[in-house]
């Protein structure tokens, strides 16, 4: 690490090789190199050596901002013209630089730095002063190096990168940052460095080298692999291959896929392992087509870490790209370039579901062989939204879609698109057919809740807004705008009823007291609540003596690892959500579940039961408890179409939770009088998506998943 070097204040060319005495240890102990220079030249590649080697053995990164040599005509050009001819210039120049370096470089050298910017290890980008009357060449010396604990050292001085600068009188400042007086000077030198490279600066323009100079940059290469060491991750195994062994129902859904020419969704329930699935049907089309990419797009940043620990398993090295992971953009083209040249038989690009559906990432994949290319898209539902379709690449012609439940609730232009992109169902395996064998049996009690006074008010006042407004929302977006707050405020009235919390409490009390009878404590409880009402949930569970903890957007990931093994541990009693587990995330270690909030969505509800039927040591079934709102006893004989539209919106996950459950008769138990009471007892064998064209015309008591 960089703090283990006894590294001077200044170093001075009378004393010191400043390549070989400063540079290359900062090299060998950095991470990431960030460089601004007036000249490189690829002779101080050699002098470095050792450096940028053990640079590239870590999977570093070297960024080198440079003042490339134009002649008096190459400036003129640049000025001349709108961004599209300034590109042409700069092409040009860059070109016959690159053919000048062919000529010039010895091959040992000119095949390393090739091999670096094929890895994405180094990237060069130039600096051009905006205005050649007012402005001289970009002539600083400057230089952050940092290692992987975050440590950084400045260097600052007059030392060009080249051979002949390396004999003349030279001098360098060093900085570091865990030097409380020097922190300062770290921070300005990195700041103005990172601002030049991101073309922030006002007194210099950069440019990017153009994708077509970089190939043919990389064309330059000789050896069939690097002249370094690649890091142990870098090396896979040679082949891929499905390091499990699938069982049957996993193996007939690939045979189907196949058989539907590599294109269809795998309807399967949440904990089935369409994962393993889908990684293993990437296997079998690497095998008949000899040579695959494979894109894999993943809604949540938390699934990127997931998924590629899988996929490694496969002998898969993803690419990892999200607003989290850096130099995404450049390893994805050079990954690209490598496949097309057949040094790589498959490669393999891991992608948030927003990433994706950038044109960043539209431009990175561009020339991804389509014929070749495997699309799986994970969470598929997800995909059909407006502001992620432009995910879906035409750069793909073998496409699997995975979702527990596919189609989008009152969204039938979305779910078109999912169905029309990766084609039909082509395989489905219902949660009845997996409980059992892989998940685990479930009992489910609902627990009946009423509004009160002040809330049967409030929704009926919303309504009536409701219904006014409906018809022109249809054709007019302000109404539609407007429609969609009054629906999300007439649903947090469910999701908040006061009457839930007091009846949550009472549960677990009366769970504590049974737990103390037996000489244990109570733990893996899971609690979802309305958004909003987390920190009030968490502070009256608290208040019974439990061990809670929340379970929220603003807990970053590290965190959350460490509070689900906590919570498998049994050292954390509770955990109190809104939405972060609904998708994506494993808790088998839960064992009850309650739930005060759900919107309509089925997607929703579905992915929560199958988040707590995950099988785990010890757990033979699971309880869920599911709080659902009434109509009062008292307010039954009035038959309020108020209490119809709120048992109507009740109803659909109570028969989806209830058709599955151990004691699926005692639970329809519960509300059958009451549904009888209102002459809606067909509501006990209708699924969420029966119900679904009925509710869609239904604005007056349908809601929106927030």
């Amino acid at each position: 690490m960089l703090r283990e070097l006894e590294l001077l204040p200044v170093y001075d060319s009378e004393q010191y090789d400043l390549i070989r005495d400063l540079q290359v240890p900062l090299l060998c102990e950095a991470k990431d190199y960030l460089r601004g220079v007036g000249f490189f030249t690829s002779g101080w590649l050699r002098l470095a050596a050792q450096g940028m080697a053990t640079l590239m053995t870590k999977s570093g990164s070297a960024r080198i901002v440079v003042s490339p040599i134009l002649e008096q005509a190459d400036w003129d050009a640049l000025q001349f013209g709108e961004s599209a001819k300034n590109d042409s210039v700069l092409r040009e120049v860059l070109s016959r630089n690159i053919d000048d370096l062919e000529l010039t470089m010895e091959k040992d050298t000119r095949n390393a730095l090739a091999w670096m910017v094929a890895d994405g290890h180094l990237e060069f980008r130039f600096a051009l002063p905006r205005n050649r009357a007012s402005a001289g060449d970009y002539h600083d010396k400057v230089g952050i190096f940092t290692d992987g604990d975050g440590d950084q050292v400045a260097i600052h001085g007059s030392l060009n990168d080249s051979v002949k600068a390396s004999l003349n009188g030279e001098a360098f400042s060093v900085f570091k940052s865990w030097e409380p007086g020097q922190i300062p000077y770290v921070k300005m030198h990195r700041t103005r460095l990172e601002a030049l490279w991101n073309n922030h600066n006002k007194q210099f323009k950069v440019y990017r080298i153009p994708d077509a100079i970089r190939e043919k940059f990389i064309q330059l290469r000789i050896s069939s692999g690097p002249p370094y060491i690649r890091p142990i991750v870098q090396q896979i195994s040679a082949s891929l291959h499905c390091p499990f062994d699938l069982h049957e129902y996993q193996k007939t859904a690939i045979e189907e896929w196949h058989k539907s020419g590599c294109l269809g969704v795998l309807e399967m329930a949440t904990g089935t392992g369409k994962t393993i699935t889908s990684l293993a049907a990437a296997v079998s089309a690497y095998q008949d087509h000899g040579r695959l990419a494979v894109i894999i797009l993943v809604p949540y940043l938390h699934l990127l870490d997931q998924w590629a620990q899988t996929c490694r398993q496969f002998g898969f090295d993803p690419i990892l790209c999200s607003g989290q992971h850096g130099r995404w953009q450049i390893e994805v083209k050079s990954a690209i370039q490598d496949f097309n040249i057949g040094v790589k038989k498959y490669i393999c690009v891991l992608a948030a579901h927003k990433t994706a559906a950038m044109d960043r990432f539209a431009v990175a994949i561009r020339r991804i062989p389509a014929k070749d290319t495997l699309l799986i898209g994970d969470e598929a539902h997800g995909l059909g939204a407006s502001h992620l379709r432009k995910a879906l690449t035409d750069n793909a012609t073998l496409r699997l879609g995975l979702s527990a439940t596919p189609k989008r609730w009152f969204d039938d232009e979305g779910t078109n698109t999912i169905f029309r992109y990766f084609g039909p169902t082509c395989f489905e395996y219902s949660l009845d057919e997996a409980i059992g064998q892989f998940l685990t049996p479930y009992e489910y009690f609902p627990q009946l809740v009423s509004l009160s006074g002040d809330e049967v008010e409030l929704y009926r006042e919303l309504t009536q807004k409701i219904v006014t407004i409906a018809a022109q929302a249809e054709h007019n977006y302000e109404f539609r705008e407007r429609l969609k707050k009054l629906l999300l405020q007439r649903s947090r009235i469910i999701s908040s009823a006061q009457q839930k919390l007091p009846a949550l409490l009472h549960l677990l009390r009366r769970m504590q007291e049974k737990s103390r009878q037996q000489g244990e404590e109570p733990n893996g409880i899971l609690v979802y609540c309305a958004p909003g009402k987390h920190k009030e949930v968490l502070q009256a569970v608290a208040a019974l003596g439990l061990r809670c903890h929340e379970f929220v957007h603003e807990v970053s990931l590290s965190e959350r690892e460490k509070l689900l093994s906590q919570f498998g541990e049994g050292e954390i009693q509770v955990l109190v959500a809104i939405k972060c587990l609904d998708e994506g995330v494993d808790v088998p270690s839960t064992k009850s579940a309650f739930i005060l909030a759900s919107s309509t969505n089925p997607r929703e509800f579905v992915q929560r039961r199958g988040r707590i039927l995950r099988k785990s040591k010890g757990k033979d079934r699971a309880f869920v408890y599911d709080f659902l709102v009434v109509p009062p006893h008292e307010r039954l004989a009035l038959k309020l179409q108020t209490d119809v539209a709120i048992l109507q919106r009740e109803m659909p996950r109570f028969a989806e939770f209830a058709s599955s459950a151990m004691n699926q008769f005692s639970a329809r138990s519960v509300v059958r009088d009451i549904l009888d009471h209102f002459e809606m007892l067909n509501l006990l064998d209708e699924k969420p998506w029966d119900v679904y064209h009925t509710m869609k015309k239904q604005w007056d008591w349908s809601d929106l998943d927030e």
